[in-house]
């Protein structure tokens, strides 16, 4: 649902030429610093809604995760067949799509899989290297991530220098010769350089670990209360190893660590890789949000790691060219036949996956409720409620639940109209999210004194918009209190007046039945 408020703020920063430096959209948090390192993805998700609304969106989402994938693919397993290969990335694709969102995250992937193929061709083509920086000044004004690249970095010079101190020792490859010190250094200095070339200067450097807070320092906090910041390992504890993406991921990590082992046994090291696994495992098992990035380099490194040992086994089992020629046609008739099964095996596997996505299978084992298709979900974005709640002289503050339903209302109302609090953790406090649980928890007690809290300078309450899947023990307490009047309900929302205003505005009661069963999803009890 963040992709209606990321919208709203593309189009205000195209009507204001600026960029938020704080808050435009609550009336709690409205002082607090907004370092919006998003603002590239806005302006761009805007054009592409202008041009060709929701559908065009999710066909550039589509484009983005296919982009994704295929630079992975030539930056990765160079010796292995493509038959084999397109196995291996089947448990990252199945990963990247648990994660397939409208959100700047799409771009962060591609950023990502570029910057590992630079990585992978600098032996061979240095001069790809001076991409670095660009890349750097395309990610920061994006998204958050852009910190993975300066990490990947570090790691791989830490593996360089390594390198170049063991000088083939301890089963590690010796050091690419192609690329000097010297550019290693202004290759570093042009992108730190690329990183403060952000609106927010040195605020937009450090504001990675404003995010890094809230699943580490504050985890405890925020993983009961926002999905995406659980920890893989809570989702097992309570709910077993059921979910489709969480099975893959599992054993895409086991599959990733197995696969180092063979190398080892060859006395082979790859430092590099190796220090990537530990660093991507370690994001994955904080937060479940960081799946998409932690499978994308799990991919590769297990792709290359296979692909390393091909070349190693074919290398070592090498003979004599009197033996090659005595059984030549035996093995190459051999060869012929395995290769054709496997590309079989290869070739039916995939066409099982396209068949499930598109007779809908795929969806049921998911168990997220999505589809194949372009356009919005039927009644799931409280369009209509919102715009209802815009009229004039409806309240200018709103009281929204769920807290992503207050980025729909954001995009038809704000910033004139403000919500107390949405899905914008990088701005809204604690303590506002522990207020906002209080007073939601306090609706659905019916209690009334919660409302004066959130009263305006005028003495005006609030309109309350709540969430027909998601509210419904609020919705049941507001329907129960004799302060508050239902004046509008669809099968994606309700919408409560205080009496006083419902009566100045002559609304009358609305009928509740659209709101009895919502379509497309499990109510949520």
């Amino acid at each position: 649902m963040d992709i209606w408020w990321h919208l709203r703020t593309g189009e205000l920063i195209l009507e204001r030429g600026t960029v938020p430096y704080y808050d435009w959209f609550t009336f709690v948090d409205f002082d607090r610093p907004w370092i919006d390192l998003h603002w590239g993805f806005q302006l761009l998700v805007t054009w592409l809604y202008r041009w060709g609304g929701v559908d065009l969106l999710i066909l550039t989402k589509a484009f983005c995760l296919a982009l994704t994938i295929g630079i992975a693919w030539f930056a990765s397993g160079k010796f292995i067949p493509s038959w084999l290969k397109a196995l291996l990335w089947i448990l990252p694709v199945i990963c990247i799509s648990g994660r397939s969102l409208v959100r700047p995250e799409m771009l962060s992937l591609v950023y990502l899989s570029f910057w590992m193929y630079v990585l992978s061709r600098a032996a061979a083509q240095p001069k790809l290297i001076w991409l670095i920086p660009l890349i750097t000044l395309f990610w920061v004004n994006s998204h958050a991530l852009f910190v993975l690249g300066l990490v990947i970095s570090v790691l791989f010079v830490v593996d360089h220098l390594v390198r170049t101190w063991a000088q083939g020792r301890w089963g590690l490859d010796l050091p690419n010769t192609s690329i000097s010190g010297m550019t290693f250094v202004r290759v570093g200095v042009f992108t730190i350089l690329a990183c403060f070339l952000n609106p927010y200067l040195e605020q937009g450097i450090l504001f990675p670990l404003t995010l890094y807070e809230k699943f580490s320092i504050d985890q405890a906090f925020y993983s009961v209360r926002v999905g995406e910041f659980q920890p893989p390992l809570d989702f097992i504890r309570k709910n077993g190893l059921r979910n489709l993406y969480l099975i893959s991921q599992v054993v895409l990590a086991l599959l990733t660590l197995a696969s180092f082992f063979p190398l080892l046994v060859k006395k082979r090291v790859n430092l590099f890789r190796i220090l990537l696994f530990i660093a991507f495992t370690h994001l994955a098992w904080k937060a479940s949000r960081n799946t998409g990035v932690f499978s994308l380099i799990s991919g590769i490194i297990l792709a290359d790691n296979i692909s390393d040992w091909i070349r190693l086994s074919l290398a070592q089992s090498s003979v004599t060219k009197t033996e090659a020629a005595s059984h030549a046609t035996a093995n190459n008739r051999r060869l012929s036949l395995g290769k054709a099964r496997w590309q079989i095996v290869s070739i039916c596997t995939f066409l099982f996956l396209i068949g499930s996505l598109c007779l809908g299978y795929w969806n049921r084992w998911g168990g997220e409720g999505r589809v194949l298709g372009l356009g919005e979900q039927e009644a799931w974005y409280a369009h209509a409620a919102s715009k209802f709640a815009g009229q004039p002289g409806m309240p200018q503050r709103a009281f929204i639940s769920n807290m992503g339903q207050a980025a729909v209302y954001i995009f038809h109302n704000g910033p004139e109209k403000k919500v107390f609090f949405d899905g914008r953790l990088e701005v809204n406090t604690k303590e506002t999210f522990q207020l906002y649980e209080e007073i939601k928890q306090l609706m659905s007690a019916g209690k009334a004194d919660w409302a004066y809290l959130l009263m305006d300078e005028e003495g005006q309450l609030p309109i309350v918009i709540l969430d027909s899947r998601y509210s419904r023990n609020e919705i049941r307490g507001m329907g129960a209190n004799p302060g508050w009047r239902l004046v509008f309900a669809d099968p994606a929302a309700a919408v409560f007046l205080d009496h006083k205003t419902a009566t100045r505005l002559k609304l009358p009661e609305a009928d509740p039945t659209p709101l009895f069963q919502p379509p497309g999803m499990q109510i949520r009890q």
